[in-house]
């Protein structure tokens, strides 16, 4: 009669530690799904080329600031990021009214501490296509505080679109965050 064992080679069992390796590829396919994971983000861009991407948290507001060039007052327009890839232009902030400004009323305007707001735009964008002004100072705002001076990306009259981009978390970690 002869013995049936499950030893292979030198005595050593083929599945020695199962557990470990269940284990091993439950963490192992929890960091594939963190690492695939979507992170969203800012591209600022010109002829078509990526200058930089700025990652932010998705549903944050971003707010591009100018100076007026006929009222040489600051503007703020306010838009959110949506999960559909679109900006919102949900508000728009200026200290004057002058040529160029907002006359027409689209939503609530209000005046609060001297500045006109016209909120309630939602009008949707897939882009923000902008020439960089020599007097505007055109920067771009984010959420958390980051400044972005457009001009410090693209001579003054370039063409920059900025788009919000989908990317994973793999990815994001090689673009590096502008402090």
């Amino acid at each position: 009669m002869k013995l049936l064992t499950n030893q292979v080679g030198n005595g050593y069992r083929r599945f020695r530690y199962p557990t470990l390796l269940i284990f091993s590829g439950f963490i192992l396919s929890l960091l594939l799904t963190y690492l695939a994971w979507p992170v969203y983000g800012i591209e600022i861009s010109t002829n078509h080329v990526a200058l930089k991407t700025f990652i932010i948290p998705c549903d944050s507001e971003i707010y591009i600031d100018y100076t007026h060039s006929v009222e040489k007052t600051s503007v703020r327009d306010v838009f959110e990021i949506g999960r559909n890839h679109h900006f919102l232009l949900i508000r728009t902030e200026y200290s004057s009214f002058g040529a160029g400004l907002p006359t027409d009323n689209f939503g609530e305007f209000k005046v609060v501490d001297g500045i006109f707001i016209n909120s309630g735009i939602n009008q949707e964008l897939s882009n923000i296509s902008l020439r960089v002004g020599r007097i505007a100072n055109h920067s771009l705002v984010l959420e958390d505080g980051r400044h972005i001076y457009l001009k410090d990306y693209a001579e003054g009259g370039s063409l920059v679109i900025i788009k919000p981009v989908k990317t994973t978390r793999f990815q994001a970690f090689f673009i590096q965050k502008e402090d």
